[in-house]
């Protein structure tokens, strides 16, 4: 016996008086049927220990023989389920069963160490330990719940009972405590207790209106938030018809909550719902059966969700995003979802449609000249007209500033779709009324066709872009139709663009010198940089074919630093070998102003080069003037000047400003336009103007070079004026620089006499 951790005293009395007073008292106590656990011997052993008390046991020493094995078993059943031990009068530990040292993780020693009350986790008050020990003191057996703490630090409950054991003088000598680990099961109650609050909190708290109903649609159950969305005053409608809440629930409801309530689960995203007062919720709900233990349908569960107010802001921001706040048309968003759609429509019904983009004329001039306000009118009216002329017919939208687009639907021809553009330009060519005043409206139109030119949302708007381009650019007021070569010119654009740069680290680019020759042929020939690409794919290109490229800045900006690089390293390697030139000129393009640099550069690139300044002439256009980079033009040019660089004003004569820009601007030098050159030995308004150019040049000391000379007759006339310098293709084409050393070792070419 002593095997369980127990001395033999003690052992003595677990199996003898405990067989009797435990098995009568601890186990019902704590809950156990005695019958249960002890075999019928164990009962009469109770009952005789009752009747005749322990001494009378010991004389029956074959009794307790027989019955050793059994009281043997319920040892070992008290030592693997019982939590067994034994106090002193003070309440310190002697004796504990191995059940109890190992859930407490202890050894006895330890246990012995510890305190009175020194395995409490501190779950309950002192007050309470304290009259469990006032208890046992007094002799009266104590049985309830404690809480001790292992040596890991988990918590261990115990359902026990304590006995308290007295000598014969009546004094208390020791305690025995048997108890139950009820850890789990008081985990399953701390569980069951969370839960059913958590429960309790979501029913009180949910974000949503949910109800339960039985089958006669009474309530079981509900959210706070159904109380809340439905303006309902009661704090609870358990056991409330629904029907009773809301005497306005339409039929149709009722015939679904039947259909519910039969097993179906339907549900809805938005639906308005008409309230006895007159009010209107719009509601999103879902409604589902639930089931019984024994999978009987219990009633229904309805789940509503008040979106009145959601729907009123999405609304809102809908009309924020696909409106344009201005004219209320559609904007580029939503217009090209209703592209998308009308494509899908169309193919569908083997229609066509028609895509046009409107841009007003001029524009920009209203709202300079009488405000942003009369410019926002003018929209306004715009957009009325096209609504009015369109008739329901398509789509119109504002796509930004005062640029339209129009979307012609179910047309099945293509001249029904060009008629309705006609109808739209008519009613937009009336004139606007704006403050007593009427202004005269036109519009550019681009317009192209689906399938026929593309079946891309994407592609029919560039498709009718690039028309609208065409338009703009050969004249406004006009109604261009797209046609395969925009896009093939697009293309070839987009294709030299990407190209460009890659184009200079391959040493793509090159120059072709073209001679301007001085009337007085002791002075040497100067030479014009021409730029060239010879291009992989499409050959050599003069810069006309390719000067889409310089819409780009940065490009632009790259080319004309390598136009530079060239032209100065071939003056270089000119002076290098002792040919005699007057000065390489340079064309620049807006890009090289607009980050005023172009001296700094320039300058640095002379001293890199070796070439002098005087050696260099800079070409501008009245365009480059007005250009991007004019801010920048009148400073940056002063500063060339001061370097000692020729400034000329190229193409002069064509310009409406030239005469101011010479006064303007460090002008060394004006370059007649060659449309002037061309027939003036024929037209005579030309050759006035030729002759004025020259006199003006002359009187102002500027010099003066005559471009497009290509007749002998053009030579003489030049020089009989007093021309300074000419150049044409009566002495040369524009060349690579090993035919232009040739040209500078040949004799002058003097014309011929007639």
């Amino acid at each position: 016996m002593a095997s369980y951790g127990l001395a033999p005293d003690t052992v003595l009395i677990l199996s003898l008086a405990g067989l009797a007073a435990v098995n009568l008292a601890v186990f019902l106590a704590l809950g156990f049927s005695t019958s249960a656990v002890l075999p019928s011997a164990t009962a009469a052993l109770a009952v005789l220990l009752a009747t005749q008390g322990v001494e009378a046991l010991r004389g029956e020493r074959a009794a307790v023989e027989d019955w050793r094995g059994q009281a043997q078993s319920y040892l070992r059943m008290l030592n693997d389920y019982f939590l067994v031990s034994k106090a002193d009068a003070e309440g310190r530990f002697c004796e504990a069963n191995e059940n109890l040292l190992r859930r407490t993780g202890y050894s006895l020693e330890e246990l012995a160490s510890q305190p009175l009350g020194g395995l409490s986790a501190g779950v309950y008050s002192p007050e309470y330990l304290s009259a469990m020990w006032s208890t046992v003191q007094s002799g009266q057996t104590w049985s309830g719940e404690f809480c001790d703490r292992a040596k890991d630090g988990s918590l261990i409950w115990v359902r026990a009972i304590v006995i308290p054991w007295k000598n014969s003088s009546g004094k208390l000598e020791y305690l025995t405590t048997i108890g139950v680990d009820v850890t789990e099961q008081r985990s399953a109650e701390a569980e069951l207790k969370q839960a059913h609050a958590t429960l309790q909190s979501f029913i009180k708290h949910a974000p949503a209106a949910v109800a339960m109903f039985d089958t006669k649609m009474r309530y079981v159950a509900h959210t706070d938030r159904w109380l809340q969305d439905y303006n309902l005053t009661q704090t609870t409608l358990v056991g409330l018809g629904h029907y009773d809440v809301f005497p306005e629930i339409p039929a149709h409801w009722r015939a679904k909550h039947n259909r519910i309530l039969a097993g179906a689960t339907e549900s809805c995203e938005e639906e308005r719902f008409l309230r006895a007062d007159g009010s209107e919720n719009i509601l999103r709900w879902e409604v589902r059966p639930w089931y019984m233990p024994d999978s009987s349908i219990g009633g229904i569960i309805m789940l509503t969700e008040e979106i009145s107010e959601r729907k009123k802001l999405q609304d809102k921001l809908w009309s924020l995003a696909k409106l344009d706040s201005l004219t209320g048309l559609p904007n580029r968003l939503l217009f090209n979802e209703t592209l998308r759609d009308a494509i899908v429509a169309a193919v569908e019904g083997g229609s066509s449609l028609g895509v046009a983009l409107f841009d007003l004329d001029h524009f920009k001039e209203i709202n300079d000249t009488l405000g942003h306000d009369a410019g926002d009118e003018v929209l306004k009216i715009i957009a009325q007209r096209l609504q009015n002329a369109l008739g329901g017919a398509g789509t119109i939208a504002r796509l930004g500033g005062d640029e339209f687009a129009v979307l012609i639907l179910g047309q099945g021809s293509d001249d029904a779709i060009y008629e309705t553009v006609a109808d739209i330009k008519t009613a937009l060519s009336e004139p606007i009324n704006l403050a007593g005043t009427l202004r005269a409206c036109s519009a550019s139109i681009g317009v192209t066709v689906f399938p026929r030119d593309a079946t891309d949302p994407r592609d029919l708007l560039k498709n009718a872009d690039l028309a609208l381009y065409r338009a703009k650019s050969f004249g406004r007021g006009r109604t261009d139709l797209f046609s395969p070569d925009l896009r093939a010119a697009i293309d070839r654009k987009v294709e030299l663009q990407e190209s460009a740069l890659g184009a200079i680290q391959r040493d793509e680019f090159l120059l072709h010198f073209q001679p301007i020759v001085p009337s007085d042929p002791a002075l040497p020939p100067s030479f014009e940089a021409l730029l060239r690409w010879r291009h992989p794919v499409h050959g050599l290109l003069a810069p006309g074919k390719f000067e889409e490229i310089f819409e780009d800045p940065s490009v632009a900006v790259a080319i004309g630093d390598r136009v530079m690089d060239l032209a100065l390293a071939q003056a270089s390697a000119w002076q290098a070998e002792g040919l005699a030139f007057g000065r390489v000129a340079i064309n620049v393009t807006s890009a090289d102003f607009a980050f005023a640099s172009l001296s700094e550069r320039l300058q640095a690139k002379l001293d890199r080069y070796g070439v002098l300044p005087d050696k260099v002439c800079i070409e501008v256009t009245e365009r480059v003037i007005l250009g991007g980079g004019s801010v920048h033009v009148g400073d940056t040019l002063l500063k060339l000047d001061e370097l000692g660089v020729e400034i000329a004003l190229d193409d002069f004569g064509t310009g409406y400003a030239s005469l101011s820009h010479i006064k303007a601007f460090p002008i060394g030098r004006l370059k007649i336009d060659r449309s002037f050159v061309a027939d003036m030995q024929d037209n005579t308004d030309n050759l006035s103007i030729v002759q004025a150019i020259v006199q003006l040049a002359r009187s102002l000391g500027l010099g003066v070079t005559a471009e497009g000379v290509e007749e002998e007759t053009q030579v003489a006339l030049l020089r009989s004026m007093g021309c300074g310098s000419l150049q044409g293709y009566y002495f040369s084409k524009p060349q690579p620089a090993e035919a232009i050393r040739r040209f500078l070792k040949a004799k002058p070419r003097r014309p011929r006499v007639a």
